[in-house]
This record gives structure tokens, sequence and C-alpha cells, in this order.
């Protein structure tokens, strides 16, 4: 078990008071783990291969029932922790983690992801040359359950990217994905971490408190992680219907009242109505590559009638109708004999 977590606010000027210490990590890998047997052993390899050898990594298994403690008993390194609670959801894990972190900067990953090798290192030092951002975040490459890939580096170029006014920007539309982001524990710990009510988007609502602290340094010639895309995962699941879709965490971002207090009214219900869009056509998005095509003509035609501004986003439109083609060319699983 790890010391007692250090309660450092965030200081704007470089991480906080006890990152001087030589005898503490870097940065501390959060990682939130329930009934994740098929893929936590592949994800943790790729943690402790990291190029930054100086790492923590916090595993809070969050009442598994499957495997997932006996694998995790398998790694012998002593970089890893292992906490358990009972089953809590996966906020309430990463805040376990972030109370038990040791390091100046967090990194929270998800228990299927694969992070690059040098991803940690080459975060570290973005955020070590860049004291007054807040958090850094880098590209990330989509891969199905087998490990192919489902985006290619050529889509990179697409991506929103903002180097500046950060909060603006990601108010709008959620460009960062768990795993592809490296933050101030400081910072992490000043927004008191996520918000455990929230079930689907809870990541992006607590990037948003984040960005009301300060802007995130981009890093737009990086690929930080091979993000696994699994349909049965919450954010496939929460979404409910396309009438009545779950703009919970929409509704949290847009009520906060030190977001309120960065905008004036007018341009933030333009932001919102941005953030609606983007969510909804993701909805119709994940409905085609699970080929529920019933669910996504009724995603298109409720889509048409409450967003029809939808047409004036030019590159919400291209990247919708070329993910649906992606999906189309996409090899067919191989038949197994009876």
């Amino acid at each position: 078990m790890s010391d007692a977590p250090a309660r450092d606010g965030w200081n704007p000027s470089g991480g906080t008071a006890r990152e001087g210490a030589a005898t503490l990590p870097k940065v501390t890998v959060v990682i939130a783990a329930y009934n994740a047997e098929k893929f936590i052993r592949h994800t943790l390899e790729s943690v402790l291969a990291q190029s930054l050898g100086n790492i923590e990594l916090i595993v809070v298994n969050d009442g598994s029932t499957d495997c997932t403690q006996e694998i995790l008993a398998t790694f012998p390194d002593r970089r890893l922790v292992v906490l358990r609670q009972e089953n809590s959801g996966v906020s309430a894990a990463r805040n376990a983690g972030l109370a038990a972190a040791r390091a100046p900067y967090i990194f929270f990953l998800d228990a299927d992801d694969i992070l690059l090798r040098d991803a940690l290192f080459r975060m570290a030092t973005t955020l070590d040359q860049m004291p007054q951002h807040v958090a850094c975040f880098a590209h990330h490459i989509r891969i199905a359950e087998d490990g192919s890939e489902l985006s290619t580096r050529a889509d990179l170029r697409w991506k929103v990217f903002p180097n500046d006014d950060t909060l603006r920007h990601l108010i709008a539309k959620n460009f960062i994905v768990c795993g592809a982001i490296c933050i101030r524990t400081g910072a992490a710990r000043a927004v008191r971490g996520f918000n455990a009510a929230l079930k689907l988007g809870e990541d992006w609502e607590f990037w948003c408190r984040l960005a009301v602290l300060g802007d995130f340094a981009a890093m737009p010639d990086d690929i930080a992680l091979q993000y696994r895309q699994r349909f049965n995962s919450a954010n496939y699941r929460l979404r409910k219907s396309p009438a009545r879709p779950n703009f919970a965490a929409i509704d949290a971002v847009f009520s906060n009242a030190a977001i309120q207090q960065k905008f004036l009214p007018a341009e933030l219900k333009r932001l919102r109505r941005l953030a609606e869009i983007d969510a909804f056509w993701a909805g119709a998005r994940n409905e085609y590559v699970q080929d529920r095509a019933i669910r996504f003509f009724k995603h298109v035609a409720i889509g048409a009638f409450l967003y029809p501004d939808s047409i004036l986003r030019p590159r919400l439109v291209y990247l919708f109708l070329r993910g649906l083609v992606q999906h189309l060319r996409r090899p067919l699983p191989a038949r197994t004999e009876s």
C-alpha cells in the first residue's frame, strides 16, 4: 500500500510543493479495473515498459468478480500498487487512485487501452517545459477488440486540436480521450477529481473543470495511446434514445458556475448547442458501427429535425460520413468451422 497522499494544491507557476523530492515518482498512472481480465495484462505491460522508468502505477480493483485480481498478483514490479474496494464505479475508483498518488503528474488510463512506449516521458517533459499549463494532451489511434486499427495516422489531421483557449473549445466538443492526457496532480485535486454521479461523459466533464484553471498544452505531433473501442462499454449502453439522449454531462458542464462566469449568456448558449450536436451525432455513428440499421436511421431522422444546423459544421459532416465509409470497408470477421 502507498503512503498517505499529500494534499498539495495546484501552483500555476509550476506543479506542487512536493515534486522536488528525489524519492517521488515523476508520473502516477491510475487504472480503474472492473472485470478487466481480458485486456488488463497487456495494458499493465504497456505501462511498466515505458521509457520513463520513474513512475508509480496504481490499479484500483473496483470489486471485480473475474480473474482481474489474480492477474494483478502475477506482476512483481514494485512500482505497481493495487488498491481494492467494493464496486463503486469508474469515477470513484479513479478518485481513490488520485487520493493515493504521490507523483506531481497523474495519468488516467482505461484497463483495456495500450500506452505507447514513450508517451509518459514526452508528456512529463512537456509539462516540465510549460509550467503554466494545467495538463497536456496528445493523439490516439482507435483499435478494435482484436487490436486491429480502426483509425489511421492520416485521420489525425482532421482532429480538433486547439493549442490555446482550451475551455472554449472543449465545452463545445470533447477532443480528448482518457489515456491521452497528463495532468498536474495538484490541479486534479483542486477540482476534486471525477464526478461520481455521472455515468456517461464523466471524463469530459472533468477535463472542462480542469480547463477553468488554465489552458492545456497540445502535442499535435505525438500519439500517446491505442484506444480500444468496445461496443459493450458504458459509452454505448448509457446513451439512451435519440429522442431523449443522455445529456447529463452537458447539463453538469453548462450549469457549472465557474464556467458560466467565463462566457456571456449568448455565447454559452451557442457553445451548448455545439456540444449537443456533437454528442447526438456521436450516438448515431455508434449505432451504425454496431450494425443497428433501424436505430441508426431513427437517429438520422430525429437529428435532421432537432439539429438542422448540423449541416453548417462541414468538419463534423465530413468526419461523420468518413466514419461510415470506413466502417463499410472494414474486413469481415474470419469464419470458424463448426
